[in-house]
């Protein structure tokens, strides 16, 4: 068990490890574009001569907004290294321009389609799938053992029922088994990220959490004990029952999902923006009219009406954005409903429970990618609206304009309900421990 935890640990180090890498990449790539961006536009309010082409010149609030962009970062949750999730699907860096189609998050480079499928060997991992067959191997035939070996009618005869004595079995396994567990996990984080135990509250519940989820295993054993009380049919029942819960029973959900509400076809909503656009195009006058009639400040110090692509552009994007909102929020609103559907069914499942609670500390659920999206779009709207007026009004780029560029800051807005997660888990596990209890013991 410390073996497995150790190198999922270290796998998910590695992981987080690159996605930091490639973030100081862009990082270091944006400060050298800008270096020398800024270098031109000192000579430039000097007076002195450079060597680049008038439509290059980062004097242009536009050369800026297109060539120029400022990065918006999602970094990495300090318990990342926890939980894959999304974070092999989604991209983790952005930079949005003035000019394209900003109202889709683009994917990252694909990783191998067969680790896609299969997930990676990440401490969720070892956690969900491989833990509750250690607990199965270690307690499936302890009632049926004494019954095999002839000993069961001797522990019979006890001042003790064998469902009490089955009880304190499990429960001394059950301690030991959870502090080995917990142990490994703690030591884990000490060696590959350190700097997550000032995370205290996510600490406290992920532990809680593994603890309530080895009961409900634990409580399921003794429940099968009690109830067949035959090794091997013990053992085939308890891996079936983890077949279903682990695998089969989450995988129905999201299938349910997907069917009662599908969500609409991307392609079908691309044409649907082209054809917008096409539209757009043969009313260009009409629409550029249009614009500069509900906002007149743009048009201040541009006396002339000396409009040109720039213009025409963001004023048919107005109307594009507002023709693409009903498309893009039916889009976003079934994916919604599939994620509310798979909420109603969590509580039914130690396995859904488990997989959202380190997903959400780790910060890489599909709620947290959602989100991060949602405020790169936001941004993306207040880098245009820097940069847009200036273009109307005929204003340049400068130093000081530079100064107060916009800002990309990702903030973690995902409320956690980690502890109702906790709580759901005790009452789950304890129900089904309660149900044991009322078992009648199956001695032949």
């Amino acid at each position: 068990m410390i073996l497995l935890v150790g190198f999922a640990s270290f796998n998910g180090h590695k992981n987080v490890s690159k996605r930091r890498n490639d973030i100081a990449k862009m990082q270091q790539q944006l400060h050298k574009k800008d270096s020398a961006m800024l270098a031109v536009l000192t000579k430039v309010e000097r007076g002195e001569k450079v060597g680049i082409s008038a439509r290059s010149l980062p004097t242009s609030p536009m050369t800026i907004g297109y060539r120029h962009p400022r990065l918006a970062i999602m970094q990495p949750a300090p318990l990342s290294f926890l939980s894959t999730g999304q974070s092999d699907m989604y991209t983790h860096f952005k930079s949005p321009t003035v000019y394209g189609n900003n109202f889709a998050l683009d994917y990252a480079e694909m990783v191998n389609p067969v680790q896609l499928l299969f997930g990676n060997f990440d401490l969720t991992f070892v956690l969900i799938f491989i833990l509750p067959l250690f607990i199965i191997a270690f307690t499936y035939n302890m009632l049926s053992k004494e019954k095999e070996l002839g000993t069961l009618r001797l522990l019979g005869a006890e001042p003790i029922s064998l469902k009490t004595w089955l009880l304190q079995k499990m429960s001394i396994r059950y301690g030991i088994f959870t502090l080995i567990t917990l142990l490994a996990v703690l030591f884990s984080i000490v060696i590959t990220s350190f700097s997550a135990l000032n995370s205290t509250a996510d600490l406290v519940g992920l532990l809680f959490m593994i603890a309530g989820y080895n009961l409900f295993w634990f409580a399921l054993a003794f429940l099968i004990n009690l109830k067949i009380n035959d090794s091997s049919k013990n053992a085939f029942t308890l891996v079936g029952i983890w077949l279903f819960i682990v695998l089969i029973f989450p995988a129905t959900i999201n299938q349910i999902g997907n069917s009662t509400y599908p969500t609409p076809s991307r392609l079908k909503m691309i044409n649907e923006i082209r054809l917008i656009k096409k539209e757009n195009e043969e009313k260009q006058n009409e629409i550029m009219s249009d614009y500069l009639r509900t906002h007149p400040e743009l048009s201040a110090n541009n006396t002339d009406q000396n409009f040109g692509f720039w213009h025409n552009y963001f004023a048919s994007e107005k109307v594009m954005e507002d023709k693409t909102k009903p498309l893009l929020a039916a889009y976003e609103m079934q994916l919604e409903k599939q994620q509310e559907l798979i909420g109603v069914f969590k509580y039914s499942s130690p396995t859904i429970l488990l997989q959202q609670s380190l997903n959400t500390i780790a910060g890489t659920s599909e709620n947290h990618y959602n989100d991060y999206k949602k405020q790169v779009f936001e941004f993306s709207s207040d880098w245009r609206n820097y940069l847009v007026p200036m273009l109307f009004k005929n204003e340049k780029f400068s130093l000081q304009s530079y100064e107060n560029l916009p800002q990309f800051v990702h903030k973690n807005r995902i409320e956690s309900s980690l502890g109702v997660h906790v709580l759901a888990i005790f009452i789950l596990s304890g129900l089904l421990l309660l149900f044991s209890m009322n078992v009648s013991l199956k001695e032949r």
